[in-house]
């Protein structure tokens, strides 16, 4: 056989080599590990296999880039003896530079990466067997750069997926169609979840309901008629020292049978839980205790109010009314880049709401009523404009000395400043 046909034969064949490991790093990088995981429930054995591969990733990698540059690098060698043979080594040199750099690239590098790009679980399933075979063979050589790797590396932290990067990637699944925009939202409140302190839901002393354990039961009966609560913290005293809870349908029950209870008999006892309570914590110990209500307490453990197992649940599923509720929603779109806040309302909430960047400087509480407060330096009237970046707040109503309601109006530009109106 000639010699130049056996050359041209061997640098294709290298070609077609140096295709498979471009396709297969695309592939393997590609992958959707879940997907293949899937798979491999469903029966798939290549699906598990690859699933195994992708497991020690470093050894694949290693494995494919030292077979990716041996025949690249055998391909060029031969290369150059073709051309030289045909053209003389110095013309030789650089046509086998030009033609192996063409080749390479776009049969080596670009057509097989894009082939695999595709449908990479696909390519995985079918090429996974050859893998591990290659893994075998040149495991010496593998294991030999990988330690080496290893020990110019050490001490590098090991990269991690974050749950600001796991909320993105939930974001593209979403935009793929695969989950429904009310699903995406439901997984993220989940990853956030174990994040937020009780001090961001509970509900403010000022507003709780409560009622006197020397109250009558008319005055009780009364009460719960007029609220429609389930239940109502009792307190002795002052409502700053809440000793128990009233659940309605005892008192009804015993009014069924005839019976007037006192306060004092039906109260049960309540939790007490610190405001940097985590409420996934909250949330546990209220399954197993089953007692559904708890009073926050401050640093100093004075009450700054109370949490209910429907305030967590909330944080997950959004709001939750039932019959008896007005519905009536904290942040209200009113217009383009204009919103109806309450003052309850949570402003880092309400800011992200609005699609803005916010710095609350060094304001560390979460209610807007709090924040307006912390930037006018006194409390709140009617009338009073906030102007912070990229907003403006003005105060529609108030009562006392919180803010009912709040404006906020996005602005293309805002400075830094406050206006008051008496």
């Amino acid at each position: 056989m000639d010699l130049t046909i056996l050359y041209a034969a061997s640098i294709a064949l290298l070609i077609v080599f140096s295709s498979f490991f471009s396709m297969s790093e695309t592939a393997f990088t590609s992958a959707s590990v879940i997907k293949l995981k899937k798979m491999s429930q469903d029966g798939n054995v290549k699906a598990a296999k690859s699933v195994q591969i992708l497991e020690d990733y470093d050894k694949f990698l290693t494995t494919v880039l030292i077979g990716n540059n041996l025949v690249n690098i055998a391909g060029t060698s031969l290369a150059t003896l073709f051309f030289a043979l045909l053209l003389g080594a110095e013309t030789g040199a650089v046509a086998s530079t030009v033609t192996m750099t063409i080749l390479v690239l776009i049969f080596g590098e670009i057509i097989p990466k894009s082939v695999a790009k595709q449908r990479p679980e696909k390519v995985c399933i079918k090429i996974c067997g050859v893998i591990r075979a290659l893994e075998i063979v040149l495991s010496p050589i593998s294991w030999f750069f990988r330690k080496m790797t290893a020990a110019i590396s050490k001490g590098a932290e090991e990269t991690t997926l974050t749950e600001d990067e796991l909320e993105v990637m939930i974001d593209e699944i979403e935009d793929e169609g695969v989950l429904e925009k009310r699903e995406s939202e439901l997984i993220k409140s989940a990853i956030r979840f174990d994040d937020i302190q009780v001090s961001e839901v509970y509900i403010p002393r000022m507003d709780v309901v409560a009622i006197s354990v020397d109250a009558t039961p008319e005055e009780l009966g009364d009460l719960l008629v007029r609220t429609g609560f389930s239940r109502i913290p009792a307190y002795e005293k002052t409502i700053d020292n809440i000793i128990g809870v009233i659940y309605a349908k005892e008192f009804y029950a015993k009014e069924f049978k005839g019976e007037m209870p006192t306060v004092r008999e039906i109260v049960r006892p309540i939790k007490s839980v610190p405001e940097t309570a985590s409420i996934a914590n909250l949330l546990s110990d209220f399954q197993k205790s089953k007692i559904h209500v708890a009073v926050v307490l401050d640093s100093y453990g004075g009450t700054m109010g109370i949490v209910t197992m429907e305030d967590l649940l909330e944080e997950l599923v959004g709001e939750i009314w039932d019959e008896s509720d007005e519905v009536q929603h904290d942040i209200t779109s009113t217009g383009p880049g204009v919103f109806t806040v309450k003052g309850t309302a949570n402003v880092y909430d309400v800011m992200e709401k609005m699609e803005l960047p916010f710095d609350p400087e060094e304001y560390e509480d979460y209610s807007v009523t709090g924040y307006i407060c912390y930037k006018l330096g006194r409390g709140p009237a009617r009338g009073d404009r906030i102007s912070i970046p990229h907003a403006d707040i003005v105060v529609k109503s108030v009562k006392g000395r919180r803010v009912v309601e709040a404006e906020f109006r996005k602005e293309d530009s805002a400075g830094d400043g406050i206006q008051e109106s008496r």
